[in-house]
């Protein structure tokens, strides 16, 4: 099936593709939350220091580079379900070898091979639900996609703080909840879109086009993947629990969950600039409340509730403001830079973080937020001045 076999007097092909790209993706997300704070902390309990822990991290983020140019060309090949299940599968015999060699260096290698499987997968899943999203609805079916991916986010930290982070068993439950995702694919394989055409440009030249989408992709990661492998880290430092800490990361989550459907309904009637103008500075005032607000319990919940939707919106408006600009061919490419942009923000602000953790000591953290989301209040600007692209409300 093509992309021009889909029209919009279809709604039950589509509503099919996006339950199966959904839960695919739910699940992939789940692997993630529950696998960031893990590995972070089996390293933190080896010894390992906050620098090591970091550029760990990032290997999994920097593998992007050697998988978007081939993800775009085999959307347009292959189609998004086969490129998911086979990069569900190789995450799935990652994680075992993870736990069977848990040792730093052997992890770098491992977690490139991790990020090669998650990049393509988010790449395909992303692109597949802008994709058989119809125009009118736009923001309130991403939004309703990040709940579901957000979820399995959430659930990702409750499932580590119950298994605890020694042993198999945190392993072993994301193994058999990527098993059923893989079941889910192979069941939707020959129907499938294929995203034909051809692109217009290289994948850099999508940052200059839509910036503000592509920035705040690079932003959202930045911020996920610093607090993912720090936040329990940081809350230790300031008294919190280390049960504690990590359950944190599900408050933020069930705030992602909580937020995006006002945020995506929002987005279909006013100014998507003014949204994220105004989830940039949300961001940016809580990250500097990061240090009062973490070691008061009643208030930490609530206030990691706000800033995790603040979070997820800026995710689910990266993602409407790239479905309103693009199609087809396009759409893939757009998508593959839109995964790039993640993992270099995934990259670079972990090793950034961890590396000024060490140096200026844990009030770090918050400042390396800081910066990301200022830097991205100035884009936003920036794109606001200069004028709208050339589809969908800005």
């Amino acid at each position: 099936m093509t992309s021009e076999s889909l029209p919009a007097t279809t709604p039950d092909p589509r509503r099919r593709q996006l339950v199966v790209a959904t839960v695919a993706l739910a699940v992939a997300s789940f692997s993630h939350g529950l696998t960031m704070p893990l590995l972070s902390l089996v390293l933190s309990h080896q010894g390992v220091d906050e620098t090591l822990i970091g550029l760990n991290t990032g290997a999994y983020f920097i593998a992007v580079f050697a998988v978007a140019p081939l993800a775009s060309r085999l959307l347009r090949v292959r189609g998004p379900a086969p490129l998911m299940l086979a990069s569900i599968l190789a995450e799935a015999v990652l994680l075992a070898l993870l736990r069977a060699f848990p040792d730093v260096w052997l992890w770098f290698p491992l977690r490139f091979a991790l990020g090669m499987a998650a990049s393509f997968l988010w790449i395909a899943g992303e692109a597949w639900v802008n994709h058989a999203a119809a125009e009118t609805y736009r923001g309130r079916i991403v939004a309703i996609f990040g709940i579901v991916v957000s979820a399995g986010f959430a659930l990702g930290p409750m499932i580590l703080s119950m298994t605890g982070t020694g042993g198999w068993a945190p392993f072993l439950v994301t193994i058999a909840l990527l098993l059923v995702a893989a079941a889910v694919l192979a069941s939707a394989l020959g129907s499938a879109p294929k995203l034909r055409g051809k692109a217009s440009g290289p994948l850099a030249r999508y940052v200059l086009i839509a910036p503000v989408a592509m920035f705040g992709y690079f932003v959202f990661a930045a911020g996920d993947a610093l607090l993912l492998a720090f936040l329990p880290i940081y809350a230790v430092e300031l008294g919190v629990g280390e049960v504690d800490a990590i359950r944190l990361l599900t408050v933020l989550a069930v705030g992602s969950m909580a937020l995006q459907y006002p945020i995506g309904w929002l987005a279909d009637r006013v100014s998507n600039y003014a949204i994220v103008a105004v989830i940039g500075t949300a961001l940016l005032a809580g990250s500097a409340a990061l240090p009062w607000a973490l070691p008061q319990t009643a208030i930490s919940v609530v206030f990691m509730f706000f800033y995790g939707g603040a979070l997820g919106g800026l995710y689910t408006m990266s993602l409407v403001l790239l479905g309103r600009q693009f199609k087809g061919a396009d759409l893939s490419a757009a998508s593959a830079m839109l995964s790039v942009m993640f993992c270099i923000g995934g990259f670079i602000w972990p090793s950034l973080g961890g590396a000024a953790m060490d140096r200026f000591g844990d009030s770090a953290m918050p400042v390396a937020l800081i910066t990301a989301y200022a830097m991205f209040l100035l884009i936003v600007a920036a794109a606001w001045l200069h004028g709208p692209p050339s589809r969908g409300r800005t």
